[in-house]
């Protein structure tokens, strides 16, 4: 009888624990770094004692040269121009915020060749920024890059558990926007071909 109540405690301390380390807080950073194709998230479950756990969603074979698709103007360009890709964004930025963050920043930079387009992009990210706490667009800058193309880069930390980040990245991957933003992100255009105009800001 000793030996089938052990077995019991073993079997639940076999289920809490991955349950614990699932839906408990993690220690949680998050970085962005076009330039270098960087795009991680390290967690360390129970509140930051736990081993360290690494997703990327960029390959680890290209870090450290920049992210091509945001070198090509056109690409990026197109991409940006994504309707309600700038709402998207904020909404996963702002699920972020509401975590408290320690560290939270975020920059956009770009050059698209059109100061038009650039202009279109600057004012619809602007336009949905307005509606955000003070204390969180300050600590979003969109400016004028050097290079052509975009730039993005971004860091946070926080404490949330691997669910919760699950689900925000779920939401955030799952939106119409982001999935054309994608779309738009990964196909070549054609020489010679100007996208169809689109309006972003309502």
């Amino acid at each position: 009888m000793g030996d089938l109540y052990v077995w019991i405690a073993a079997a639940v301390v076999a289920v809490l624990i991955p349950a614990a380390i699932y839906f408990l807080p993690a220690k949680t950073r998050i970085i962005i770094d076009t330039p270098t194709s960087t795009a991680r998230a390290e967690m360390r479950p129970l509140w930051g004692m736990g081993a360290a756990m690494i997703t990327r969603a960029l390959p680890k074979a290209s870090h450290g040269s920049p992210l091509a698709s945001f070198g090509d103007v056109k690409r990026v360009g197109h991409a940006l121009m994504t309707p309600g890709i700038a709402e998207a964004a904020y909404t996963a930025l702002k699920s972020i915020y509401d975590l408290k963050p320690r560290v939270a920043k975020l920059e956009l930079r770009m050059n698209l060749g059109d100061a038009s387009q650039t202009r279109v992009v600057q004012t619809a990210a602007q336009a949905v920024l307005a509606i955000a706490p003070a204390a969180l667009r300050e600590r979003v800058v969109i400016s004028q890059s050097e290079s052509m193309g975009a730039e993005l880069s971004g860091e946070f930390e926080f404490h949330a558990s691997p669910a919760q980040l699950s689900t925000m990245y779920n939401r955030l991957r799952g939106s119409r926007a982001v999935q054309e933003f994608r779309r738009r992100l990964n196909k070549k255009t054609k020489g010679g071909k100007k996208p169809p105009p689109e309006v972003q800001v309502s």
